[in-house]
């Protein structure tokens, strides 16, 4: 008896442990927002925070960190993570900003944590070796490609790790004249690559340089033609940050950018929503989609989630630091709403000065 006991109490605790095992398995798994916190840019005239130098998980329902993929700390004193992209389903890609040494490169991350990464791309003229060179912002490209944000230019990397460029120069190289603006190339912090192939970059420098501009071209900045066309940030002191880019579903090649604009005035920190033709290369409707400084202040990243609608904007500057709030789009009026009345993700060690995020399973 004392043994059919003992063995019936042994299979409902191996059921139980199987259970827990399972809750804890799909707890690390599945639909997450990757953030990384490294320099992030806030506009001119913020101070941003001080990076904990991490890549980490948040959980979609909770806005909790529940995952601690890497820790730059353990690598390079110098090391900064900026931008944070799917590679395949057990890896990111994570940019990696060095102000020392100026090693820039792109690191493999494991979706698995436990600081196991090894070097995706390391190359000193794509990611070149010299302090104004400063890496910002990676997206993916239409072709399978990167395409990089590192200040003075924007870099082309094919899905074969080559560098794509326009003659000997970067594919977005000292864009000047015409919709380029008279000096696009000393602080390109964000880019955007669309479905067809073209590509728009934000520039954050003194009016009238403070602008979004589209490259009409597949192959590159060329001439000032290829700057097709471009709006200037809505007030004289404030700067583009960060970019997402919202494909329509009703209307093909064309959608939504929205831009989020940092500055030292606290009342010119806004979200605009601006319509987007992917075929005439035309950047128009420009709206005023969020504007709360107790909300957003000195935001540093953007991201969208295609899946549920959701648009991700953190806060880097120390006004309010620590934060990611969630919103939702409306395409008709090109508005944002909050979704809660607090941050989605609050005050966090690891949400310190997010300098990218993306959503990815």
């Amino acid at each position: 008896m004392k043994n059919l006991l003992l063995n019936t109490l042994m299979v409902i605790l191996s059921l139980g442990l199987g259970a827990c095992e399972q809750q804890i398995e799909s707890a690390s798994t599945g639909r997450r927002l990757y953030i990384t916190s490294g320099s992030c840019y806030v506009g001119s005239g913020l101070t941003s925070e001080t990076p904990s130098r991490t890549v980490s998980a948040i959980h979609l329902e909770t806005g909790v960190v529940d995952e601690v993929l890497m820790d730059y700390n353990t690598v390079n004193s110098a090391d900064r993570p900026q931008s944070v992209l799917k590679s395949d389903d057990g890896n990111l890609l994570v940019l990696v900003e060095n102000g020392t040494s100026y090693a820039r490169r792109i690191d493999l991350v494991s979706m698995k944590g436990s600081n196991q990464f090894s070097t995706y791309l390391s190359d000193s003229t794509i990611l070149t070796n010299t302090n104004v060179h400063v890496v910002r912002n990676m997206v993916r490209a239409a072709d399978g490609g990167l395409l990089i944000a590192k200040s003075v230019a924007a870099e082309k990397i094919s899905s074969s790790k080559g560098r794509v460029t326009v003659g000997a120069n970067a594919f977005i190289n000292a864009p000047a004249g015409g919709s380029c603006g008279t000096a696009n190339n000393t602080l390109i912090s964000a880019v955007v690559a669309l479905p067809n192939s073209k590509y728009i970059f934000a520039h954050a420098a003194t009016t009238p340089n403070n602008r979004v501009v589209f490259i009409n071209n597949v192959n590159g900045y060329s001439t000032n033609a290829d700057c097709s066309s471009a709006v200037s940030a809505p007030a004289t002191t404030t700067f583009p940050t960060a970019m997402v880019y919202i494909p329509s579903t009703s209307t093909p090649n064309t959608g939504y950018l929205l831009v989020a604009y940092s500055s030292s005035t606290a009342a010119q920190d806004y979200i605009y929503a601006y319509d987007v033709n992917e075929t005439s290369g035309t950047i128009t409707g420009a709206t005023k989609a969020y504007e709360n400084a107790s909300v957003v202040r000195g935001m540093s990243a953007m991201a969208y989630d295609s899946q549920s609608g959701a648009v991700y904007v953190a806060n880097g500057a120390t006004v309010l630091a620590n934060s990611i709030e969630k919103f939702s789009f409306n395409s008709s009026t090109k508005t944002l709403t909050r979704a809660d009345s607090v941050p989605f993700s609050g005050t966090s060690l690891y949400t310190k000065c997010i300098s990218g995020m993306t959503v990815a399973d």
